[in-house]
């Protein structure tokens, strides 16, 4: 099949609870250390970094492809820069672009090891302001070519539409898309955006094969993952450690369920997941840990 050279060159997230509830509800030592072995165990996992992460994420957007999805969503946890600290409001003043500045290296090294034979990854950007980039891996042979867009939002909507009837039946990934379907683009995208979607979401048409996030439910630090054939699983930090506002240890991640979930659950799943397992909420929790200890 001869390659398309026209169209590589065009491409590039209350003390309603008594203290009166039994010892029983809290997670003792060794019901941690039971849970951290099987959670090494379970499938999909937490990964252990942004390099894992990546590999994870690369693994599962290539099977989902050899399974022929060739629209996927990829949803990567973007670490806070290194500078960060507990007092900063906003994590991100930059926005979007300062966080785009973190997110390419993943996203560009997640697209290379996902392609076949993927070697060279090329770059445009479709908007300064919003973090949009596009990205082009060429493959092994032409059918492999793969194409992949950063932070697409409702202002590089039209650039979307258009490489998505490019690619044809390669892959195309987005990773951390800023629009959720018709309602993110407005009275003006109408007729473009119903024909787009057909009566779907961004998820329907570019289904997640991939996630890795954190989020607060209840007050409790929760991740939540998924692989492509893996389902979801969720997980939340036990122990982490505070001396005011600063995380002084980051805790042991332990799962929410057994078995994994068939679909992404919702936030109020979350909820009913996280009193199932814990029962207290986390300042009970260690408020008793703290009466416990005793004075320092």
């Amino acid at each position: 099949m001869p390659r398309n050279h026209g169209l590589r060159a065009q491409l590039l997230v209350q003390l309603c609870m008594t203290m009166l509830c039994p010892i029983s509800s809290f997670v003792s030592p060794a019901q941690r250390l039971r849970a951290t072995v099987m959670r090494a165990q379970l499938e999909p996992r937490v990964p252990t970094d942004s390099d894992d992460m990546v590999i994870a994420a690369a693994r599962s957007v290539r099977t989902a492809l050899e399974a022929g999805v060739a629209r996927q969503t990829v949803e990567l946890h973007i670490p806070l820069p290194p500078e960060t600290s507990p007092e900063d409001l906003d994590p991100w003043p930059g926005g979007l672009p300062q966080i785009a500045e973190y997110a390419l290296p993943l996203a560009r090294e997640c697209l290379r090891k996902a392609v076949k034979g993927g070697t060279t990854v090329q770059e445009v950007v479709l908007s300064k302001d919003d973090g949009c980039v596009q990205l082009y891996c060429q493959g092994e042979t032409a059918k492999d070519d793969a194409m992949m867009i950063l932070q697409p939002g409702a202002e590089t909507f039209d650039e979307l539409r258009q490489l998505d009837g490019a690619v044809g039946e390669r892959l195309l990934v987005l990773v951390n898309p800023k629009i959720v379907g018709p309602q993110s683009l407005g009275l003006f995208q109408g007729a473009v955006s119903k024909d787009f979607f057909q009566g779907g979401s961004l998820r329907d048409k570019f289904p997640v094969t991939y996630c890795a996030q954190e989020s607060s439910c209840r007050s409790e630090d929760v991740r939540l993952v998924h692989e492509y054939g893996k389902g979801w699983r969720a997980y939340y930090v036990d122990d982490a450690e505070f001396e005011g506002q600063n995380m002084i240890s980051e805790g042991t991640i332990l799962p929410l369920h057994d078995d994994p979930l068939d679909a992404r659950p919702s936030y109020e799943e979350l909820q009913e997941l996280v009193i199932e397992k814990l029962k207290l909420p986390v300042y009970v929790r260690k408020m008793r840990e703290a009466g416990e200890k005793g004075p320092r």
